[in-house]
């Protein structure tokens, strides 16, 4: 994970993000971030990724992701990821998805910032995402 120094394929600066591993490198190399060992920032995100991961914030059943790659046919598969299971919040219930964005619902609020890792799937027939 890198704590971004400056706003990246639509992180904000000051958020902790989970990008692929040699994206990661390139950008602390560029000193446009340092590692970082913390959770992911909870809450609502701008994700220009293919891949990535988000947290629902305590006490919250859900987390926006806007991403200029999705449209209302994309898929998206999503997973919770973490080392010990939240007690309320424990599997993503359901992915809503809109032109330009899709909505994570866990099955019940989060007792503590719950982490969820994401992916945009390309459906049969399709050679490359919106």
């Amino acid at each position: 994970m890198i704590l971004l120094s400056q706003p990246y394929a639509g992180y904000a600066a000051g958020t902790v993000a989970s990008l692929q591993t040699n994206v990661e490198a390139a950008l602390i190399a560029q000193n446009r971030g340092v590692t970082s060992v913390g959770p992911v920032t909870p809450g609502n995100t701008v994700a220009n990724e293919v891949v990535g991961r988000c947290a629902v914030p305590a006490a919250g059943v859900s987390v926006v992701i806007t991403n200029n790659l999705v449209n209302a046919d994309t898929r998206v598969f999503a997973i919770i990821n973490q080392a010990t299971a939240d007690v309320s919040a424990f599997n993503v219930a359901r992915v809503s998805v809109a032109a330009g964005s899709f909505t994570i619902f866990l099955n019940a609020a989060a007792t503590a910032a719950v982490s969820v890792d994401w992916a945009l799937v390309l459906t049969a027939g399709k050679t490359s995402l919106p």
